[in-house]
């Protein structure tokens, strides 16, 4: 009996109040043991940010993001066919060297047609750049609500957050309508088609009146954005259904 007792592997642990042994992991135990040091998101609020709605509101931040930025492309810019980025900035413009290919009334004419077609632009730039800040706001404003569970305390806001997203959604879809009737109206103008045809006559390419690469990645950021929004929708009606049978139970919630 001695020796079949000297034998016999060596307990590791501590025993239990119902005697059973409770195992502990040293320090190169598996990845899932507890004593395993913990993921970022491991931790009870950051694990918000690993479920799908959190997912769908980080698109939307990002897509929000691509329409401020692209719609600042329209603001920004004041004409000339040197742009801004590659030729000196403001201090460039301000002393003629982005019209150093026209001399006389031609260079004072394209400085006039530039200026005007900037300011018809610019209400429906300062529209976009306003619409892709507030959606950029209310993306981060959901993520941090997540985070700070108050879902999980307050189940209606989830019915609330649905119908906003719905409402987004929705109201996204004349707003484009808005966004690209305004500028096909501005590059059918007048001034626009002036505007073309004079730096058409001296040689320069690229400013036809139509619509520009940054305009048309707002316009699909923006589609792509009403079928984020719908589905954020449907996953807030799901986490509401979610809450209520969660706090039907005594269990404690870490992911919405």
């Amino acid at each position: 009996m001695a020796e079949w007792s000297s034998t016999r592997a060596p307990r590791t642990g501590r025993t239990g109040a119902s005697g059973r042994v409770v195992s502990r992991a040293g320090p190169g135990g598996p990845p899932g043991s507890r004593a395993a040091a913990p993921g970022l998101l491991d931790c009870r609020r950051c694990r918000y940010l690993r479920t799908g709605r959190a997912c769908c509101q980080a698109v939307e931040a990002l897509l929000a993001l691509l329409i401020l930025v692209c719609s600042s492309v329209s603001y920004g810019s004041t004409g000339g066919y040197t742009g801004l980025p590659s030729l000196g900035g403001i201090y460039y413009y301000h002393y003629g060297g982005a019209y150093s290919g026209f001399s006389g009334a031609d260079g004072e004419k394209a400085q006039q047609l530039d200026q005007r077609f900037y300011l018809l632009k610019l209400p429906i730039a300062r529209a976009a750049m306003a619409v892709g800040g507030c959606l950029l706001v209310f993306s981060c404003l959901l993520v941090l609500v997540g985070i700070l569970r108050l879902p999980w305390r307050f189940p209606a806001w989830l019915l609330l957050e649905c119908i906003l997203d719905i409402v987004i959604a929705i109201g996204i879809v004349p707003a484009l309508y808005c966004f690209f009737h305004f500028l096909l109206g501005v590059y059918n103008s007048s001034v626009c088609k002036e505007r073309e045809q004079l730096y058409q006559s001296k040689g320069y390419q690229g400013f036809r009146c139509s619509l520009h690469g940054a305009e048309i990645a707002a316009g699909l950021s923006g589609c792509i954005a009403v079928v984020v929004y719908l589905l954020s929708a449907a996953l807030a009606v799901k986490g509401y259904r979610t809450v209520h049978k969660l706090k039907e139970k005594p269990v404690q919630l870490y992911e919405l």
